[in-house]
């Protein structure tokens, strides 16, 4: 039976729609030039989030060879859905993000709607930003 376990795991997440993105740019340290940055953006996986209600997700970050604090952005929110958390920085020593969302009393409802998730290091301005995304549903109350 435990060796099925880190299989349903896998399973798990990819049922999910858990997804990651990364981006790379070439070192910066003399002493590791084979040694590239990489920033990765982990989805949260399928959202739901039901009209005049709130829903947390976590964006999970990987940081390669370098430190410093990344920012966080969603793109292309269905109508009637915002952002709630008002800093959407993860700091330096964090490798995740929680993010609140917010559905309008009136948001129209929606199935599988693809919002974008980014993350850009802050401090790394020639590091390309990461993009992954997930799917959010606003359900009517």
């Amino acid at each position: 039976m435990t060796k099925l376990a880190p299989l349903a795991v896998v399973l798990g997440l990819l049922a999910g729609g858990c997804k990651e993105a990364s981006t790379s740019a070439p070192s910066k340290d003399p002493a590791k030039p084979n040694s590239p940055r990489k920033l990765t953006v982990k989805s949260p996986g399928d959202q739901t989030v039901t009209q005049d209600r709130t829903d947390e997700m976590t964006v999970g970050l990987d940081r390669d060879n370098f430190s410093g604090p990344v920012a966080v952005e969603l793109k292309n929110l269905p109508k009637g859905v915002t952002v709630e958390t008002k800093d959407l920085t993860a700091a330096a020593d964090k490798n995740s993000l929680t993010v609140t969302i917010k559905a309008a009393p009136d948001a129209p409802p929606v199935v599988d709607h693809v919002v974008q998730v980014t993350a850009r290091a802050k401090d790394q301005a020639d590091l390309p930003e990461a993009t992954t995304d997930f799917k959010l549903t606003v359900k009517s109350k």
